[in-house]
């Protein structure tokens, strides 16, 4: 026969053992991250930005896509007690940018500098500057010595550095057609044509004629990218994934420092990879010192 002492004792040891239970998980911290990752990590050069920043951050991370935080970020943002938001790319910036001003916001994967009147926010842009351009060609290729640029007047930050001044000689554009119509105005000019991104200009029929502009007078083309290299650029110094999701970390890392974005300057990547394409090299009769060919990341 059951001992009827011994049952309601364990039934209320077993109550206060629920209680305890309850009262434990409810008094334990919620998870929360230092830094919220906003972008699609499905996407190869998204994911590998993220691995780069993973691997420098000194602070614990989540990862958001833009899709879940389309229309409930600042929720998440609180509910996970995030003190910067790193955005990647442009939906992710443009959601971010909703967020109030004491958040913080460090964003990367987008061409240019983010213009904006926001002051706590600073990030990593894509675009190799002209100056980092001019000042290989000055160094490795002296048979260069005068560079086009057929770009949109608003521009005004490539001609405003003396260094770039010497060096350049500018054609406004405002479309496609004006930009081929440029290839013919700045012809011998010239000794080589520089590429700046600018999808108003860069269409496929402005790259049709550019190259064939290029062969035809042997007037060699530089930039933008490996893919522009492959296609008949002579060069191009293009950004590393890892090596920005670095940056980008490391620029996370001083947010978290001083508590704010506000005066951390945009940055432009900091480690540049060569390409090289020597038949367009041999075609236009550019000589490229060997010590390129053996670091260059890869030659066409």
């Amino acid at each position: 026969m059951k001992n009827p002492l011994r049952i309601e004792f364990l039934k209320s040891l077993i109550t206060v053992l629920a209680v305890a239970a309850t009262l434990l998980i409810s008094a334990a911290p919620a998870y929360s991250a230092d830094v919220l990752i906003l972008g699609n990590s499905k996407l190869k050069p998204v994911a590998d930005v993220i691995e780069g920043i993973k691997n420098s951050i000194s602070a614990s991370t989540v990862i958001k896509s833009p899709e879940e935080a389309k229309h409930a970020l600042e929720r998440i943002v609180r509910k996970e007690n995030a003190k910067v938001v790193i955005a990647l790319g442009k939906d992710s910036i443009v959601y971010a940018g909703s967020l109030p001003e004491s958040i913080p916001i460090v964003y990367g994967l987008v061409i240019d500098p983010i213009e904006t009147k926001r002051e706590n926010i600073t990030g990593v842009y894509m675009a190799t500057p002209v100056t980092e351009y001019v000042s290989f060609i000055n160094r490795n290729l002296p048979s260069i010595n005068k560079i086009g640029i057929i770009c949109v007047d608003q521009k005004k930050n490539y001609r405003s550095q003396s260094a770039v001044a010497r060096k350049v000689i500018f054609h406004n554009a405002s479309n496609p057609y004006e930009f081929i119509g440029g290839l013919k105005v700045l012809g011998h000019n010239v000794d080589a044509l520089l590429l700046v991104p600018d999808r108003d200009l860069i269409t496929s029929k402005a790259l049709e004629a550019l190259y064939l502009f290029s062969f035809k007078e042997k007037i060699p083309v530089i930039g933008i990218s490996e893919k522009y290299v492959k296609i008949g650029s002579l060069f191009s110094l293009g950004f590393d994934t890892s090596e920005m999701g670095r940056q980008i970390g490391q620029i996370t890392n001083r947010v978290l420092t001083k508590g704010s974005a506000s005066g951390i300057q945009h940055s432009s990547p900091d480690k540049l990879n060569l390409y090289i394409n020597s038949k367009t090299s041999e075609t236009m009769s550019v000589e490229i010192p060997e010590n390129l060919l053996k670091t260059a990341k890869k030659v066409y």
